[in-house]
């Protein structure tokens, strides 16, 4: 089960199966596939490839599980951080990751913007997934005018890193923890297992997609071409409401979502 075969799998095999719902978006895996082809193919053309890290700041979006799904086609290694980091704090994350890109939103530019020069980041690789802003790219225009075509192909191996995350650093700083493709895939397969899902099933995630505790079931998601519903944050009678009107069969949630 290698992770770069997955979604074109799905697209073909699963082309008109409903693969994310995220707010008025509802897409198939084929256009899902679309949607990552262009974008992996925008990274590429910005001279971003196999090994490559980028660093990802961004609240839950459809952009941010397009990244997710654009990696693991390309070999790019993705670095999710916390929104709620500032000045040092982030400065010093994408820097320890050698991030050769940054991904992040509007709101986040007036604290990028003090920091920017301290970012071991080229001029021409500041991406924003929402408003257009000088000095920037936006993701819109860079997926419109890249090419839906599959991108070319990689080889990619268990040992090949796919993401970094970073630990909280209640002990001392924040350490980034290597995750490989082999450990993606055993998510993928061992969870599926674990939860017994299936390609019919419907999985809700409403809480943060940078921490390591959503991949118990995004990675199940890309294994077995299962449909995704992911909130832009955590509300109760949201979560509820989607939980019946989209006939969601299962849900990762802590401690604080249950007694809510």
């Amino acid at each position: 089960m290698a992770l770069n075969t997955l979604l074109a799998r799905h697209a073909a095999y699963r082309s008109a199966d409903l693969a994310v719902v995220f707010q008025d978006h509802r897409l198939t895996w084929e256009q899902l596939n679309r949607r990552v082809n262009r974008l992996a193919n925008a990274l590429a053309g910005l001279g971003i490839g196999k090994g490559d890290k980028v660093a990802m700041v961004v609240d839950n979006c459809l952009e941010m599980l397009e990244i997710y799904q654009a990696v693991a086609k390309t070999g790019i290694v993705v670095v999710p951080l916390s929104p709620m980091l500032r000045g040092d704090g982030l400065t010093n994350l994408v820097n320890d990751a050698d991030s050769v890109a940054l991904i992040t939103m509007d709101k986040m530019v007036e604290h990028v913007g003090p920091i920017r020069d301290q970012l071991d980041i080229a001029a021409d690789r500041f991406i924003l997934v929402d408003g257009q802003r000088s000095g920037w790219h936006s993701y819109a225009d860079l997926t419109d005018e890249a090419s839906e075509e599959d991108p070319p192909r990689v080889d990619v191996v268990d040992d090949d890193m796919f993401n970094i995350i970073y630990s909280s650093g209640t002990t001392g700083l924040p350490k980034g923890i290597v995750h490989t493709h082999g450990i993606r895939e055993a998510y993928g397969t061992g969870f599926t297992a674990s939860y017994r899902i299936h390609p019919e099933s419907v999985i809700l995630h409403s809480g943060s997609l940078v921490f390591n505790g959503s991949f118990l079931t995004l990675m199940p998601h890309f294994y077995t071409g299962c449909t995704y519903v992911l909130m832009p944050a955590f509300d109760v009678e949201e979560m509820i409401r989607l939980m019946a009107a989209e006939r969601v069969t299962h849900v990762m949630t802590v401690p604080s979502q249950i007694i809510a």
